[in-house]
């Protein structure tokens, strides 16, 4: 193969690559901008948790004959959607059954006190603790409030 022929492939095989460079750069800022469009919807909705997870607090600072605990929607026990919360220690599987016994999130503070346990500053930390865990493992999710809730799609029963 001559000089001639290799430098005939180069420059093919250089046209080829600006042609894939020109494409992948289009591909590139379509993908930018769904990622704005998708980062300002997820800020948007971060904002929307924290506000609604504020409201319960907020109605019963109010005074209101309300207490500040959302409404349980089941008895709370060591399952999670009525199955056992497996790979987890048995404290967060009850913390788990707790978050599953409630409509909407929940703050540490009512995760203790769901457990049955006394309200002190070290029984809250320890809840929190376990929850931080639990969201890290996908099992639950925290809003940017500091709230948490059962993560979606069962992983919260897979453990």
């Amino acid at each position: 193969m001559g000089c001639d022929e290799v430098l005939a492939l180069l420059r093919e095989r250089e046209a080829a690559c600006r042609r894939e460079v020109e494409r992948l750069r289009g591909e590139a800022e379509r993908i930018a901008g769904l990622l704005v469009v998708c980062e300002q919807e997820l800020a948007r909705v971060a904002t929307a948790c924290q506000v609604v997870g504020e409201l319960p607090a907020a109605h019963g600072e109010a005074g209101s004959g309300r207490g500040r605990i959302p409404a349980p929607r089941a008895e709370v026990s060591g399952t999670v959607g009525g199955q056992a919360a497996e790979g987890t220690g048995e404290f967060t599987g009850r913390m788990l059954g707790v978050l599953a016994a409630y409509a909407g999130p929940v703050r540490c503070r009512q995760g203790v006190e769901g457990l049955g346990l006394e309200a002190v500053p070290r029984e809250v930390e320890r809840v929190r603790h376990q929850l931080k865990r639990a969201a890290a493992a996908g099992r639950v999710v925290q809003t940017p409030g500091g709230l948490f809730t059962l993560a979606r799609g069962g992983a919260a029963a897979r453990g």
